[in-house]
């Protein structure tokens, strides 16, 4: 479970949404004309009920706070606060470290909301959801990057959605930031199965794997080791052009790489053979 605070993590800080609640109430008041004091009530009574959900929210209390969003939602369906207290709900259910729960809750918010101001938000926490249960480093565990990494695949998907259709969003610096760690997660992964093949002397698989961490994983910083194995693999094939190519690519795009030195001798050796 992460271990910042609701209100350092949630998109919707305090002072937000309270000025939101005040700006919701003065709309719905001014939408309805003939019952005033009728609209007053209803949408007072959802605002007050919503600020006082919304305080155990950021004080890390959903104990109290999850059922006070469900009952908003339920008492006040025809006021925007409704549509507020299903984000914050799926937020005490991240919160609490149900990512399934709070993936689906996110995602029905997504499907059945798809004009909402907030879908962005809701978007970037599936994501943050899947982020979350990434392997960790344990003491008594594998490295991360030699475990299973279904949860790095799907948040880095997720993420290069989120980045995609909403360049402008103001979480976009930490959704950068997500996506960088599971590139490099990933890369590593790729890095670790494909040195086990080479070991196994499994060339073709490992040079698939090696190819995958180059072209779908850029900028990891692993690609001058992936790079280099990967002209190794083809010499040890006899593919004398393909591992040329690797070595090529290696000192031309890594230039001051530990590995650039090795591979500029391997490029004198193939293009001046003994």
């Amino acid at each position: 479970m992460p271990s910042t605070s609701l209100a350092t993590r949630s998109a919707f800080p305090r002072h937000a949404a309270r000025a939101v609640a005040l700006v919701l109430l003065s709309a719905a008041l001014l939408g309805c004309g003939g019952s005033a004091a009728s609209s007053l009530n209803y949408g007072d009574n959802a605002r007050r009920a919503y600020a006082a959900a919304l305080d155990d929210f950021y004080d890390n209390d959903c104990i109290r706070a999850e059922p006070a969003f469900r009952n908003v939602r339920r008492q006040y369906p025809y006021t925007r606060f409704a549509a507020l207290s299903e984000l914050r709900i799926a937020d005490c259910m991240h919160h609490d470290g149900k990512y399934a729960e709070a993936i689906q809750a996110f995602e029905q918010f997504v499907r059945y909301r798809p004009s909402h101001v907030e879908v962005s938000y809701a978007r970037f926490m599936v994501a943050l959801c899947n982020f979350d249960q990434i392997p960790s480093e344990w003491l008594l565990s594998p490295p991360s990057h030699e475990r299973e990494q279904h949860y790095t695949q799907e948040s880095l998907k997720l993420l290069r959605r989120f980045l995609l259709d909403f360049p402008e969003d103001p979480l976009v610096a930490r959704a950068k930031r997500m996506a960088e760690r599971a590139v490099k997660l990933l890369a590593a992964h790729e890095l670790y199965v494909a040195r086990f093949y080479l070991r196994g002397d499994h060339l073709a698989a490992a040079i698939g794997r090696l190819r995958t961490l180059v072209s779908v994983y850029p900028g990891s910083g692993y690609e001058p080791e992936a790079l280099f194995l990967l002209g190794e693999a083809y010499l040890d094939l006899h593919q004398r052009k393909e591992a040329k190519e690797a070595f090529q690519e290696l000192t031309a795009r890594f230039p001051k790489s530990e590995r650039a030195a090795t591979a500029r001798d391997r490029l004198s050796e193939l293009t001046h053979p003994s």
